[in-house]
């Protein structure tokens, strides 16, 4: 979101957050909105993402010397329309979501609550399709573009089977 991450936080966008922020808004919650989405590549067909319900926020925990965001957390309520093949479905993914930015571009999300996250084919570490998790678990964003799912302790449904 886009990781289409969404702790309540991350639907697929959650993880686009960007990664820079005034030292004035650290520790400050600021309301934060995921974008309606359109994934390719991760299902036999398109996947579209439309925001029902989003009261999302974000804060700044820590930041790196030059300013850029070092650890992010994000919370609140968020409510996504997921359309493919002819039909939809509505998923809650609300929660809290912890992200350490790291300084070669790779994101480490850990996850309390939901997410939205899209797995482009051919992705090195976990198969592809559109997840929603809910649980307790963890996602790697690599700076190449790889994600890995860390979902022990967590239910996962791939929208690409459902929508089929």
């Amino acid at each position: 979101m886009a990781l289409t991450c969404a702790a309540a936080v991350c639907g697929t966008a959650l993880i686009g957050a960007g990664p820079s922020a005034s030292a004035a808004g650290r520790g400050d919650w600021r309301p934060y909105r995921t974008q309606p989405f359109t994934d390719t590549g991760v299902c036999a067909f398109t996947v579209r993402g439309d925001i029902v319900e989003d009261q999302e926020e974000v804060r700044t925990l820590q930041t790196y010397p030059d300013g850029k965001v070092k650890l992010e957390e994000f919370r609140g309520p968020l409510v996504i329309r997921f359309s493919g093949n002819g039909h939809s479905v509505v998923r809650e993914v609300s929660g809290y979501g912890w992200f350490h930015h790291l300084k070669d571009g790779t994101r480490r999300a850990r996850i309390d609550g939901g997410l939205s996250i899209g797995v482009m084919q051919g992705n090195i570490g976990y198969p592809a399709g559109e997840y929603i998790i809910h649980g307790k678990f963890s996602v790697v964003f690599r700076a190449d573009g790889n994600q890995t799912v860390h979902a022990a302790h967590a239910k996962i449904e791939n929208l690409c089977q459902t929508l089929a």
